[in-house]
């Protein structure tokens, strides 16, 4: 495998583990989508053909079920929307719960602005098809358009492709789950009939025993038939809609991240069957595997085929049947209810989206993702007003008349087709404006967040680079390798941010590898479980991350106690669904500057792309300093002497034939003539001799200047035994990362051999850096060497230890009364011991003191020691 392939993948799909179940959803939705509206064509022909009587004489075809002297006697069409829609509100409920518990909608900020779209497009549609039927008879009716049919949502969305960005596919399935849950409580609330105390308390008491049942993890599916086909007939005979039965008992079904144990015990249970083939071992495999999946995922698998393929597509053959006769159509055509509908579903559903989006966004409830436009929610907002499945149960409720009731359903069959249509063109549209819209997202959602997030470095950096990661994965293990280089190049100035991405189907213990990081992190250890479980990626079995936790000196039962029990699934969930709404298809991924790094993930790769997206950071405003002046031909400071040269008073004679300061791994690069043109075009030439100053201590702020012939010296702190910290030649230019700052200058920058510089403003600069992207990687790049090597020289004592230690303090007070400035490295930062092996020293000989100047090492020195070697006394 080549470097750039090296990325582990699952299944070979690239796409993460956890997207498998998504994708295997949308696939079973869209068929089933196709099966749905092939039934409700069926259903118009059957209805509209010469043998169309016979299409109302089948569904009211009576069924009677007794026993004794009691008998449920329904027709066909009340057996399919009474008894079998329960199962279709049966899985919408499932996901409903898994989406509360562990999915889109159980973090706040994410479910907020789908939720509030959600809520504003059931109560706009309803408001716009009240305002057609008010006093009217069908005002009873606004149920019928405030839901969205699922999936025919998601069918349409398949068939649409690349023109849907999958951020949208996201929010539409989350805002599609808050939508039925809006659309349950209304049936719930709204739509039942008279109330029967008894046996709804007989239903209560029956759900309770079901309630019982789980307690003691009883999992068979007769018991809970039996006991479910009774609440069923009691909630009928209540007067609530028995379909709500469904909803019930799946939002009390559990939902959660399969348990570690479970699965173990699972995996022990098989290999004892291979071991020992036998019925006793594969009835107990069997059973341990069954249980291992959480019980919501397992029904939900077992009806979604069911629902999706049978029991949708047969309601739509028993309720769309509406006979188009010229009468019917013109009642329609006029109908206050059949316009309500139209108007409800295609225009109030996406004014209520968009406008619920907006508010969510202006109020700061929460964040969009990134690559979502006003299109692409247009496009998906229109296409939400397909209310299908639901649309037409509620019609079932709302109307006796069956004249008015036709009426209403062939205004949801005409909105479904208008909405289908407006939303399908508009995507479209929005793809073709824009090539890329369709294309997998590379923006890091959400951003950083210091207070969530793992961060290694100073959170203020200005660098960030983000890893998507599982510990299991030998691809990311190689990959901190280069992640160690990175922080050793740019120190305080790079952020690492780790986010987890487990690959569960390829890597088994990656799960509890992150959630035991997790446990880690609840007691402040994090960093050092991550190093840890990088160091021993062959070991990690439960037994192993004990090890590991008792190794880093956590508090073992608290630690086994939060493994345990799944208390950080969440938050590994959340990170995935992180991954997922920002593109990542494979481990490890790195966003660099909130942007996917593409290509291979060496550390000299990595650095040059950090350093090209450092001057967003580096130049994060208009500059504040000093205006360019006039009268000096080019904004130079002002300061002459008698002779109108730009004076440097109090500087040291400094010969003019100083050396060029040698290049340190591109400090001091060399322009090329094309270079040197493309800052001509901004920038102005000046005429410069031995004395001019560039820039001086105190300034408020410095220009950029190129050195087109002579010499300039940078000279830094007076008094030392070489003030001059480097000499530039010619095609050279001056600066460092404080260039765009609002600091004041301290150093000056001195002409010591005549010749001609080129000046340029700081938004001259910002221009150029704008256009010549190889021009601002360049300059960026030497920048960032400048400030490493001016932070190696501008600390006289680099002092290893405890920052609370009496010692430490000690030697610290010292340096600073003899004007001696300190590096300090605090080792209860985690320090790595490699440092101290490096120094050939232990945590016994702390504090140490290196002395840059002389490259000495001194273990737990004292004054006069210190003083030997610097060459000063007490």
């Amino acid at each position: 495998m080549t470097v750039a392939d090296s990325r582990s993948t699952a299944g070979g799909t690239g796409l993460l583990a956890r997207m498998a179940p998504l994708r295997r959803h949308l696939r079973t939705e869209a068929g089933g989508a196709g099966l749905l509206l092939a039934a409700t064509v069926i259903a118009l022909l059957w209805a509209n053909s010469p043998w169309g009587d016979s299409y109302d004489d089948f569904w009211h075809t009576p069924v009677r079920f007794g026993a004794g002297n009691s008998e449920l006697s329904l027709d066909l069409q009340h057996w399919v929307n009474d008894g079998l829609m329960t199962f279709f509100f049966f899985v919408v409920g499932l996901e409903v719960k898994r989406e509360l518990s562990i999915g889109e909608l159980a973090d706040r900020r994410r479910a907020a602005v789908p939720a509030l779209a959600a809520l504003a497009g059931l109560v706009v549609p309803a408001l716009v098809y009240v305002a057609f039927n008010l006093g009217g008879e069908g005002v009873a009716a606004w149920g019928v358009v405030i839901s969205t049919d699922t999936a025919f949502l998601l069918g349409v969305l398949a068939l649409v492709g690349s023109a849907c960005p999958p951020q949208l596919r996201v929010f539409l399935l989350a805002l599609a789950i808050a939508d039925d849950v809006g659309a349950l409580a209304a049936i719930a609330l709204f739509y039942t009939e008279d109330l029967r105390l008894l046996p709804l308390g007989l239903a209560v008491l029956v759900l309770g025993l079901m309630l019982g049942l789980r307690w003691l993890n009883v999992w068979r599916g007769p018991a809970y038939l039996v006991l479910g086909t009774i609440a069923w007939v009691a909630l009928y005979l209540s007067g609530v809609h028995p379909t709500l039965l469904g909803v019930v008992i799946a939002l009390v079904t559990p939902a959660y991240i399969a348990r570690r144990e479970e699965v173990e015990d699972a995996a022990r249970r098989t290999r004892a069957y291979l071991q020992s083939p036998n019925p006793e071992f594969a009835h107990a495999a069997r059973l341990s595997i069954e249980r291992s999946v959480p019980p919501g995922e397992r029904l939900q698998r077992l009806w979604q085929p069911w629902t999706s393929f049978v029991i949708v597509p047969l309601f739509a053959l028993a309720n769309a049947g509406v006979t188009l006769s010229g009468d019917t159509l013109r009642a329609a055509a006029t109908s206050s209810i059949t316009l309500g509908v139209v108007a409800g579903l295609v225009l109030g559903k996406l004014v209520g989206i968009l406008l619920g989006t907006v508010l969510a966004v202006r109020l700061r409830l929460g964040d969009l993702a990134p690559g979502l436009t006003g299109s692409t929610l247009a496009g998906g907002g229109a296409l939400s007003g397909i209310g299908f499945t639901i649309s037409l149960f509620i019609v079932d409720l709302a109307f006796d008349d069956e004249q008015l009731a036709d009426q209403a359903r062939v205004g949801v069959l005409a909105a479904s087709l208008l909405a289908m249509a407006i939303g399908t063109s508009t995507l479209l549209l929005a793809a073709r404006r824009s090539p890329g819209t369709g294309s997998r997202p590379d923006l890091l959602h959400p951003a950083v967040d210091a207070d969530r997030d793992h961060i290694r470095g100073p959170a203020e950096a200005p660098l960030t680079l983000v890893e998507y990661g599982d510990f299991e994965c030998p691809f990311c293990g190689r990959a901190t390798g280069a992640v160690d280089e990175l922080r050793a190049r740019f120190g305080d100035r790079l952020r690492y941010v780790f986010r987890h991405a487990p690959l569960t189907d390829v890597h088994p213990h990656a799960q509890l590898a992150a959630e035991a990081a997790e446990a880690a992190a609840g007691q402040g250890r994090f960093w050092e479980m991550y190093d840890r479980l990088y160091a021993h990626q062959e070991q990690l079995s439960t037994t192993d991350l004990l090890d590991h936790a008792a190794a880093i000196g956590l508090d073992l039962p608290r630690f086994a106690r939060d493994l345990g029990a799944g208390s950080h699934a969440r938050r590994i969930g959340q990170d995935v669904a992180s991954a997922e709404a920002s593109g990542v298809t494979g481990i490890p991924t790195f966003f660099i500057g909130g942007r996917r790094h593409t290509g291979t993930h060496d550390a000299d790769t990595l650095a040059a792309a950090l350093l090209a997206s450092a001057d967003e950071d580096a130049v994060p405003g208009p500059f504040t300093g000093a205006a360019p002046d006039s009268t000096t031909g080019g904004g130079l400071p002002v300061g002459s002497d008698e002779h109108g040269r730009d004076a440097v008073v109090a500087l040291p004679d400094l010969p003019a034939d100083l050396p060029e300061t040698p290049d340190r791994g591109g400090d001091h690069p060399r322009l090329t003539d094309a270079q040197i043109s493309r800052l001509e075009r901004f920038g102005t030439r000046r005429q410069v001799v031995a004395g001019d100053v560039l820039y001086r201590p105190g300034d408020p702020g410095y220009d950029f200047h190129v050195i087109l012939s002579g010499a300039v010296a940078v000279v830094g702190q007076l008094g030392g035994t070489d003030p001059v910290v480097r000499v530039h030649g010619e095609r050279r230019f001056l600066g460092e990362l404080d260039l765009f700052s609002s600091q004041p200058v301290s150093r000056t920058a001195v002409v010591i051999r005549a010749g001609e510089v080129l000046h340029l403003s700081q938004d001259q600069f910002r221009r150029v850096l704008a256009e010549d992207t190889e021009l601002r990687e360049l300059v960026q790049r030497a920048f960032l060497i400048r400030r490493a090597i001016r932070f190696e020289l501008s600390a006289d004592l680099r002092i290893i230890g405890r920052p609370g230690s009496p010692d430490t303090r000690r030697l610290r007070e010292w340096a600073r009364e003899h004007d001696l400035t300190t590096d300090l490295v605090d080792v209860e930062a985690g320090t790595d011991s490699a440092l101290l092996d490096e120094l050939g020293v232990s945590e016994a000989d702390l504090p140490v003191v290196v002395v840059p100047r002389t490259g000495t090492t001194l273990r737990h020195p004292d004054e006069a020691a210190l003083g030997r070697i610097l060459g000063s006394t007490d």
